[in-house]
């Protein structure tokens, strides 16, 4: 029965994010996790059972120890992790990216600077703001009327996106969060002021 769970769990978390894994580290991953992660849980599983089984554990106080313990676990991990995805952080650290291998800064779609320091300099000034995750149905897609800029930061491995406004912020990669800010309205002017001394501007 264990395995039947752990089967059915597996099978239904490929099913919906199977579309989301195209990298070729996500590729990887898969293989190793099939091929040896749950192989081995399904092992462990079945031996667990049979031990219970055997020694008639389940009749014993420590089983019911035991499977409250199994029951409480995920639930302590996943609300230390949602609290964590919750939590106010800086703009900067939702934003955050591979410095070593910095490669190019874009801002609304138009290639600003290949100068870490640029990249840098703008980022200094936006971690001054504090932003919260909010959830998908407080996020009004009409932004028509708000100012904003899109970023767009590559690095070798990875590229972060983002379109950010005065009161929110939408991150694209990943699962395309929705932020609000906290300490707001973020100067919208001053960006435009710092983008206005390059060429492309």
């Amino acid at each position: 029965m264990i395995t039947f769970f752990i089967s059915k769990s597996i099978y239904l978390f490929f099913a919906v994010h199977i579309d989301k894994w195209n990298s070729a580290i996500d590729i990887i991953a898969i293989v190793i996790f099939v091929s040896i992660i749950l192989p081995f849980s399904i092992f462990i599983s079945e031996k667990l059972t049979t031990f219970i089984l055997k020694t008639r554990l389940v009749e014993k106080k420590v089983y019911s120890a035991l499977f409250t313990l199994l029951i409480l676990i995920p639930i302590i991990v996943f609300s230390i992790s949602l609290m964590n995805n919750y939590k106010t952080k800086s703009l900067e650290e939702i934003l955050e990216y591979d410095r070593s291998s910095f490669e190019a800064i874009f801002i609304n779609h138009q290639n600003m600077s290949e100068d870490y320091s640029v990249a840098k300099e703008l980022l200094d000034f936006l971690s001054q703001y504090q932003v919260k995750k909010m959830s998908d149905r407080h996020w009004n897609p009409d932004v028509s009327k708000e100012a904003g800029f899109m970023i767009e930061i590559r690095s070798e491995n990875e590229v972060v996106i983002a379109s950010i406004y005065e009161n929110r912020l939408l991150l694209m990669n990943k699962n395309g969060d929705y932020y609000r800010v906290v300490n707001g309205p973020i100067e919208i002017q001053w960006v435009y002021d710092f983008i206005a001394g390059f060429d492309d501007f």
